[in-house]
């Protein structure tokens, strides 16, 4: 993949942020791995300097705020308002399982350009919510885009692939290092899988590396654009591919997993 250069800036199609990483539903092979991590939502404060520094070398058609499930932050409004005031993107968007979005406050809506709504048939969002979220998009001037997911693909692999031909080929095949570029706690990442399959694995693998700090680049770094190029154009695999089938899993019904028992 080679990407063009406008004004300085790498145009890309998408780059999305965690709202939070936990959700109130339980997708099994979530990709961003939410139903193994702990509670965590993101500081508007943080995520502007993050987005002050990348907006000045990345210029993505769409700004995505996914999790997790984002309308569980505590402060939607306001991380909404450090992504416009950023201007990274033209187009903001949230992505949804819809299951808060229909009682989410106005001035959500009013800070939208698009929602992408997940409906999944493991746990099915109700008609009358779906039709409630679209009256107040159509009412705020959001597109809406309702998602039926009936199957998942597996993306976590039993165990660490073997060879590096393998990982190679898993790289080669892979759509996630184009379509789900992220920023997370001060890095950029290729995908959305490097700064949590650690914490995941860390227990079942107590010498993995450090693959949220080895497989994104710091946006503090001075020669940030010329990095963020190379790091985006790469042929070689990052660590994290060891441990994800990308988009080469096979694919299964949908399924939530049992919620954990509380200790007694």
């Amino acid at each position: 993949m080679r990407y063009e250069l406008h004004d300085s800036r790498v145009l890309t199609w998408s780059l999305e942020t965690h709202v939070t990483t936990h959700c109130n539903l339980r997708c099994a092979q979530c990709c961003p791995l939410s139903p193994h991590l702990p509670a965590w939502a993101v500081s508007p404060q943080a995520l502007g300097e993050d987005l002050r520094r990348l907006s000045r070398v990345l210029k993505p058609n769409v700004f995505k705020l996914t999790g997790g499930e984002p309308f569980l932050h505590p402060d939607l409004p306001a991380v909404l308002d450090v992504v416009r005031a950023s201007g990274i993107a033209e187009q903001v968007s949230v992505t949804t399982n819809g299951f808060l979005a229909q009682s989410a406050p106005d001035a959500v809506y009013e800070r939208l350009d698009r929602m992408t709504l997940s409906f999944y048939t493991s746990a099915p969002l109700p008609e009358r919510s779906i039709a409630r979220i679209t009256e107040r998009c159509d009412q705020h001037g959001v597109h809406l885009t309702v998602k039926a997911i009936d199957r998942f693909q597996r993306i976590t692999p039993d165990a660490p692939l073997a060879s590096d031909a393998e990982v190679q080929d898993v790289f080669a095949k892979c759509w996630l290092k184009q379509r789900c570029h992220l920023v997370h706690q001060g890095r950029f990442y290729t995908c959305t899988r490097p700064p949590h399959v650690a914490t995941v694995l860390a227990a079942a693998h107590p010498h993995l590396p450090a693959l949220a700090e080895g497989d994104g680049v710091p946006l503090d770094a001075p020669d940030l654009l010329t990095r963020l190029l190379a790091y985006l154009e790469r042929d070689t695999p990052l660590a994290t591919c060891r441990h994800c089938l990308g988009s080469s899993g096979p694919w299964e019904p949908h399924a939530q997993l049992p919620r954990a028992r509380a200790a007694s």
